[in-house]
């Protein structure tokens, strides 16, 4: 029973390798198209949208290292709480870029405003 176990965890880590390889020839080859995944609406680079794609990957390869690395490989009876942590700061970390990127717009948005405004004003007799 521990062989097949062996086979099937290593035949599922070697489908999501594979898969992960493919994303990644794909993305070079530029059929996968990352100027609009990983920007912005207005086509700013995302830094912090492509830190969390890059964090899926990382989590997903230590999850394997986790369940490969005990002996005989298996699933935890319970995740780590490490894992938690990785997503924690890699979620926390785009949720403030987001909340810091829609201040300084509408920062940006009120200045536009407030200038279209006074130049409005003084062009009215």
């Amino acid at each position: 029973m521990d062989t097949v176990s062996l086979v099937i965890a290593w035949l599922l880590a070697g489908f999501l390798a594979a898969l992960m390889v493919i994303i990644v020839v794909l993305i070079l080859i530029e059929r996968i198209k990352l100027d609009k995944l990983i920007s912005e609406p207005n086509g700013d680079a995302s830094l912090s949208r492509f830190q969390f794609l890059i964090f899926i990957f990382v989590i997903a390869a230590s999850f394997f290292l986790i369940v490969v690395g005990v002996d005989p490989p298996r699933f935890p009876d319970r995740i780590p709480s490490e894992i938690f942590v990785l997503l924690g700061i890699s979620a926390g970390t785009y949720a403030i870029s987001m909340g810091i990127q829609s201040n300084y717009e509408i920062r940006m948005y009120e200045i536009e405003r407030q200038t279209t405004g006074a130049e409005s004003m003084q062009a009215e007799p």
